[in-house]
């Protein structure tokens, strides 16, 4: 029979009272009340010795248990780690092992865990930083050659000569052209930026770059995902678009350029490096002059492309800001001086200029190039990214020397 829970005792009772009387069936009352003979036999001695307080439900807890840690082991482990405080728990066990070989109480790692939390002697575990969650998206349809350049690294693979080959890939999202298949000495900001530097002196600038999320291009725990190649580009007056993460059809075009190359190159070349450089040029080559494109009426990609207007020089140079902006440069530990104050902006932007502006009496704006960054608040001192991601795409002026 269903009870309630608030009952329990009082029908406890009541079996046990009716069971006392000799003209009840033993066997029917025990399957009335919905227990076995056993637990009424049980109940029935526990009231004769103890009465109704006996009734009450016993803790299932053994007395001794053969597994359950010693206080020897306890008082162990708390002493190697008060020695060792900085000492995780693996460790603390090796230690522990070292002593014990044979090992009898059974000690895991999460038995040295629930020793240390319940002694208060826990190391906290460190809270992973958060990604941003900017990012910053110029996602345009091109109409013309340099509207949208696409970047990526192939994915890589060993040469016959065991070198890894992991080229970088850059192309006009319009015309298909590309401009570089580059094995480079290294996949960091340095000689990405190297290799753009060639790019823009040759080709000039485009309006917009589209990538991934994924370093030398982006960084998921800086300021709007920046990175120094990435602020490089902005400062130069290039719009920044950064596909979605996990979808990497948003440049359906960069990827299918990349399947050219598996089919066509990836482990068809028996040598070195430096003959797999010579012949990804006489590749991009033929596939610019002579492959043509259905996408482009049957074209090739050097018919349709030319060259941008916005020309890229190699020297150094400050970009001038309007009269109502305050030229500012941001030194290699990222802070700006403002007025006899000290903001922090970013790493990132280190040696570029940024212009600084009133915008209240409590805010300032800072720009970068043609872009808004942010705010410094006043009263914090805090410098806080806000980037304006539907600012329009303008012939951007170049930076002056």
């Amino acid at each position: 029979m269903p009870w309630k829970e608030e009952s329990v005792m009082d029908q406890k009772e009541k079996f046990v009272i009716r069971s006392l009387d000799p003209e009840e069936n033993f066997t029917q009352l025990c399957s009335e009340f919905g227990i076995s003979t056993k637990t009424g036999y049980k109940w029935k001695e526990r009231f004769i010795q103890g009465g109704r307080p006996a009734l009450k439900e016993l803790s299932r807890r053994p007395h001794k248990s053969p597994t359950r840690t010693d206080e020897d082991t306890i008082c162990e482990i708390i002493k190697i780690r008060t020695k060792k405080p900085s000492w995780g728990s693996q460790k603390i066990l090796k230690v522990f092992l070292r002593n014990h070989p044979d090992n009898p109480n059974g000690i895991s790692r999460s038995t040295v865990d629930r020793i240390l939390d319940k002694a208060g002697l826990s190391i906290p575990k460190k809270k992973r930083r958060k990604p941003t969650g900017e990012r910053l998206q110029k996602r345009i349809t091109p109409e013309a050659p340099n509207d949208v350049w696409t970047v990526d690294f192939k994915g890589w693979w060993y040469t016959s000569k065991k070198e890894k080959c992991e080229p970088l890939t850059v192309r006009d999202e319009y015309s298909k052209f590309i401009f570089s298949v580059k094995i480079l000495e290294k996949g960091d900001i340095t000689c990405v930026k190297h290799e753009f530097e060639h790019l823009f002196a040759q080709y000039g600038l485009p309006k917009v770059i589209r990538s991934d999320n994924g370093p030398p291009f982006a960084h998921a725990f800086s300021m709007l995902g920046l990175t120094k190649l990435s602020a490089w580009w902005l400062y130069l007056g290039i719009h920044l678009d950064r596909i979605d993460p996990g979808k990497p059809y948003q440049n359906g075009g960069h990827e299918r350029m990349h399947k050219d190359i598996k089919r066509e190159l990836q482990g068809k070349i028996n040598g070195p490096l430096s003959l797999h450089q010579a012949i990804f040029d006489q590749w991009r080559e033929e596939f610019n002059t002579e492959r043509p494109h259905e996408a482009l009426d049957f074209k090739c990609p050097a018919d349709i492309y030319e060259p941008s207007k916005r020309r890229y020089r190699a020297e150094e140079y400050d970009y001038i800001y309007p009269p109502e902006y305050r030229t500012r440069k941001v030194n290699n530990r990222g802070w700006i001086n403002f007025q006899q104050e000290r903001y922090y902006i970013s790493t990132t932007m280190m040696g570029f200029s940024v212009g600084v502006k009133w915008e209240s009496e409590s805010e300032l704006t800072v720009r970068l190039n043609n872009f808004d960054l942010g705010k410094i608040d006043l009263h914090t001192k805090l410098f806080e990214a806000t980037l304006d991601k539907d600012q329009s795409i303008q012939n951007n002026t170049l930076p002056i020397s």
